[in-house]
This record gives C-alpha cells, structure tokens and sequence, in this order.
C-alpha cells in the first residue's frame, strides 16, 4: 500500500485515474492552505504497469477546484447525479419524490430504473456485449418503502437496450444495521477480463469492495480500519497493464493506494429486471391552520443541521435538499458539514461546490436553502461545537484551524453578516464565555441527541454537563432564541444514541416569516422569530405584550397570549419562565391556547412549551422583559 499523506500546508482529495495516450495517470486536486484561504491545483501522478507513481506533476494553481472527473477539472452543480464512460452516459433525474436513471448510449436513451424514492452516485463501465450500471438509493429491495440508510443497486443493460439485473442476491445487504457502520453507497465499478465484476463503495465510514461473477455476490470486503472518520466519497480503480487493479480512496489522513487482484470468476448470471418499480402515492397529510397568519406572517419548518458524506455522514449534498423537499416536504433545509474534523478540511473549491448544489434547489416561493457548515471546537471547557449561518455566497470560511476560541468566530461570523448557534451543548459545550446575542442569536434547544432544556428531561440527552443547559443559561441573564434540527449523520438510531429510528425527524427549526426565501429564512432566525420542535410540525404563535417571540420589552404587565395547532393531539400547553411553569393554557384536541396577563419573575423571560400526548414537543423563543 502506498500514501500520499496530507499536511496541515497541503490537503488532498478527490483521487482520479486517467488514461490517455501517454497512459495511466492519478490526479488528486490539492489545497494549498496557508492560513488565508490559498489557492488549488490538479497534481498528476504518471502510473506505470506494476502501479508505481512517477514524479508528481503539479499543474498551475487557481482559487478553486470544484469537481474532479477522470478528464481533469470541471465545474457541475449536480456532478453526483451523472457517470460516463467511453461509450455511454448514466444520468439521475430525481424530482416530486421520483426518481429515474437514463442510459444514453449509441444515440438512444433507455430508462433503465425509476422508482419513489432518491437515487444518486451513479457509476458506468463499459462491456463487450452491453453496459454495466451501478447507483445508490433509498428504496427498500422488501417492501419497495423508502428508508433512511441506502444501499448499491447493479443493473446489465445488454446491447438490445434490455435491462437485467444479477440472478443471485446480494451478500451482506442490511438495510437495517445498527450501529456506526451502515449503507453502502457511491459505488464504482470495473470489469474484469472474463466478465467478472469487482464493485467498490462507501459505507458511513468504511470502504468495501465486493465482487459478482457467475457463481453470485462474494461477501463484502473492508479496505480501511471501519473508525469513525471523514472519508472521501468514492473508492476509484483502475486495470493496470499487469491485470491487477490499482485502487485509491482519500481515507482520513492520506490518499491511499492499493494494487488488488482483478475480479475474475466469469460473468455472473442474469435475469430480467423490473425497470419502472414507482408505487401508487399515499395521500398526503391535510394541511393545519396557521395561527402566525393571523399577525401576517407564515410558519415554515426546516432542518438546520446535517451532514453528508463531504464530512463524517452519508449520502451526496444533492440528496441532503431532495430528501427535506421530496420525502418530508420542509420548507428550508441547511447542510451543515464539518469545515475541519476528524482528518476532513473544506477547501474553497469543495466550499463552492457545496453553494453551488444550495443554490441549485433554492426556489424562492417553494424551497429555501441556507448557507451554512459547523465549526468543530473542543469539547468542553473548550468552546465545542457551533453551526455558521451565512447571508450570502462566496463568504470566505472561518476555520477552527485558524480560529479556536469560540468568542472570536462569533465575532468574526458577525462581522461579516451571518451568525453562529451552539448545539448539543449538555455533550459538548454551551461556550458561555463565548456567546454574544448578536453574533450568536439562537441556540439548539433538540436534536438526534436529546433535548437540552434541562436535566433529565423526557426526550433524554447525551452529555452530563448539565450546568450548561438552557434553563441554566437564561436563569442566568444570556439571552438566546430556540431552534432545533437533527444533527442526522444518516445513521439509523444514529447509532443508539437517537430516541427515533429516523433521525432525519428528530428535531426541526419553525420560523415566521412574510415569505419562503433564503433571505427571510435567515432574517427570521437572526431576529429570534423562530422555535423549535422535537420533530413534529407543531405550530404555534407567542406574543408578550404584542410583540412577538425573541422581542425584548421594558420589565412591567404585559399580556401574554400563545395560540397552538399540534400535529396531533395536545397534552399541555405552558408558559416557562426562571421559576419555572407560570402559567397553563387550554387544550381540546390539536387546538391550545393561553392568555394571561403578569409580570415576569428576574430574571424576566418566558417561552412557551406545547407538549403532545405522543410525547413531540415545541418551544417558542423566548420573550425577555427588564
């Protein structure tokens, strides 16, 4: 095995083969960070037969690489949704909840799968007789429902365009894992000189390689250690002059480099497959009132907090917006992936692809998509973790390489015009010294890892700092909004530490806002015209005195009025306050209601909190008086 170790002064990813006339070559984009951004560039590796590397030949610098292909730089939006090989191209179209995969080859277009579910990370290889074509997706083989963790499909389309699949099942398929190791995605493909098939991909932190031939799936093969790691997205391979297979994978210190067997064993069997799999639609949820309409404005629901496999979660940035849109139908979603951690460093061309995939599903009126990745501190009593919210593109990051102290990110991020917001504080940290109600507005109150109001609280929590809760906090004069989101790495259980088994709906953020924008999106949380919830699409409206949630009053009487729509039956609805419940409202099914007129104990604060009769919780930010 062979290493290209990254340094703190040059990061490298992406890892392609080429080959053209001059032969195999490796190319990896390198960053070359000197602590004010730095600039990119291709760095090319000559192959010989055996798998040796010649002497690097590094190509110009540029601000920014975004994609890497096995043609060398190219720009794309969308560059995990398309493969192509010498003779064919395999493109994604996913849209309203659908999918479907198209195979243009010798000027025909063949669908070759399509289904209710998402699909991305295709991969293409060339046959004598047809065209092998691999993707991922979230459509379960047993019952055809889509699921959390996604899995490789492989499909034969011969040369009458007629689409098979391999006669034997699939080894080592579990779509129901536990633990820290699921899915197996972004595949890639190589074909051996008998027709065997050898197929690498990516689990959430593992690469595999399993081989098909005619005697059916062999097991599934690890290629790393299988810890908790920010890998790169594909494994790549390619035949060498030898016949063995040259194999790379950015694996979280270095690009690494293994020369392999190639598969062999015969073509594998095959049998028709079922090209159009798309089920009837279930009729959708009936829509609730709104009592935020009453004042002018309209809620949306999001999740501000995720992560893909451009850090240590799963799945594309692409599948990050569809799944909120298509699958759970939220109105804003943000991608938060981890700038620097556990090996992992977003360069600026990553950066600008990851904004670019954003801005490609922002659809003022419809869909709103934030600007936004997480700054990874040390754990308590460092400043922990903080998401970054931007207003804008091409905003340079702040990165905790250069900026460890959680005080002077949070100025920074201000300075320029977005905001930061602590999370899962009671684990890692609230950052007390660090927090400015300006530069950082809002706090994560609930996420895959429990819930943080308090101690001991009935959605759970991870950690045991619990003196550095939310009702810790206030009791203590910060002042902060509330949002919650669901830190979902993909993870089933998100690997025992969730209380629900999809933890894509374990935490969501609700803003009121005069329209769906980016821009309103984002003025809504910085202004504290948010709350958030465990989960459910509960809505709700909390005014102090007129003034709505997150405003700051004079101390005095003031009338406070809460109006509730649950999204199931409502169990309580409570004003909170320092000295605890203040006041309890009405409830009658999903409705609820509070109005009284008090002052506030000190320190003044109060927010609202619905509980259902399922257990799914929401809470207003704030209102702060004196």
């Amino acid at each position: 095995m062979a290493q290209l170790p990254q340094t703190p002064e040059r990061y490298l990813r992406s890892p392609r083969f080429r080959r053209d006339e001059s032969g195999l070559s490796l190319l990896v984009i390198a960053w070359e960070c000197d602590g004010a951004g730095g600039s990119e560039r291709v760095i090319r590796w000559p192959v010989d037969g055996a798998g040796s590397l010649g002497e690097p030949e590094p190509g110009p610098l540029v601000p920014a690489i975004e994609t890497l292909d096995g043609q060398g730089a190219v720009a794309a939006a969308a560059a995990e949704m398309r493969a192509a090989s010498e003779g064919a191209t395999l493109t994604i179209a996913n849209g309203a909840g659908e999918t479907e995969l198209w195979l243009e080859r010798e000027g025909s277009r063949l669908l070759v799968w399509a289904a209710r579910g998402m699909a991305a990370g295709p991969a293409i290889a060339d046959a004598p007789n047809g065209t092998w074509v691999a993707w991922h997706h979230d459509v379960r083989e047993d019952t055809g429902e889509r699921d959390v963790s996604k899995w490789i499909a492989l499909r034969f389309v011969d040369a009458d365009g007629a689409v098979h699949r391999p006669a034997a099942a699939m080894t080592d398929r579990d779509r129901d894992r536990h633990g820290e190791e699921q899915s197996f995605e972004f595949p890639s493909l190589v074909v051996g000189a008998d027709g065997a098939v050898a197929l690498f991909g990516r689990g959430s932190h593992d690469f595999y390689r399993q081989d098909l031939n005619a005697s059916g799936f062999g097991p599934r093969q690890s290629l790393t250690d299988g810890s908790w790691g920010s890998r790169g997205r594909r494994v790549v391979a390619a035949t060498l002059t030898s016949g063995e297979l040259l194999v790379a994978r950015r694996d979280r210190r270095a690009i690494e480099l293994d020369v392999m067997a190639a598969p062999t064993g015969g073509a594998p069997a095959l049998e028709p497959a079922i090209v159009d799999e798309r089920r009837p639609v279930q009729g959708g949820a009936a829509r609730r009132a709104d009592p935020a309409e009453a004042r002018g404005l309209h809620t949306y629901f999001g999740d501000i907090q995720q992560h893909s496999a451009h850090s240590d979660g799963v799945g594309s940035a692409e599948e990050v917006y569809l799944r909120a849109r298509d699958r759970y139908a939220d109105d804003f979603v943000a991608l938060t992936d981890h700038e620097s951690f556990l090996g992992k460093r977003t360069g600026p061309g990553e950066w600008r692809y990851l904004q670019e995939v954003a801005d490609a599903f922002d659809a003022p009126g419809r869909f709103a998509t934030l600007l936004a990745y997480e700054w990874t501190g040390k754990m308590y009593p460092g400043p922990g973790h903080k998401c970054v919210y931007l207003p804008a593109r091409d905003l340079p990051i702040v990165s905790r390489d250069d900026v460890p102290e959680g005080a002077e990110l949070v100025r920074r991020i201000a300075a320029i015009g977005g905001w930061a917001a602590p999370h899962h504080i009671g684990w890692t940290g609230a950052d007390e010294a660090g927090h400015d109600p300006a530069g950082q507005p809002t706090w994560e109150i609930c996420s895959c890892h429990g819930c943080y109001e308090h101690a001991d609280h009935p959605l759970g929590q991870r950690g045991e700092l619990t003196d550095q809760l939310v009702d810790v906090m206030l009791k203590k004069g910060h002042r902060f909004g509330f949002t919650a989101s669901t830190d979902s790495h993909g993870l089933l259980w998100h690997h025992g530490e969730a209380r629900k088994r999809d933890p894509y709906r374990t935490g969501l953020t609700a803003v009121q806002a005069p329209s769906l924008s980016r821009e309103a999106i984002f003025t809504a949380l910085k202004e504290r015209r948010c709350y958030g919830t465990s989960g459910a699409k509960i809505r709700l409206d909390f005014t102090v005195g007129g003034h709505p949630m997150g405003s700051e009053l004079d101390a005095g009487e003031h009338q406070v009025v809460g109006t509730v729509v649950g999204a199931s039956e409502l169990a309580r609805v409570e004003l909170v306050g320092a000295t605890g419940v203040l006041a309890s409202g009405a409830v009658d099914g999903v409705d609820g209601s509070l109005d009284v007129t008090m002052r506030f104990p000190e320190p003044g604060y109060g927010y609202l909190r619905v509980v259902q009769v399922d257990g799914e919780m929401a809470w207003s930010s704030p209102v702060f008086c004196g």
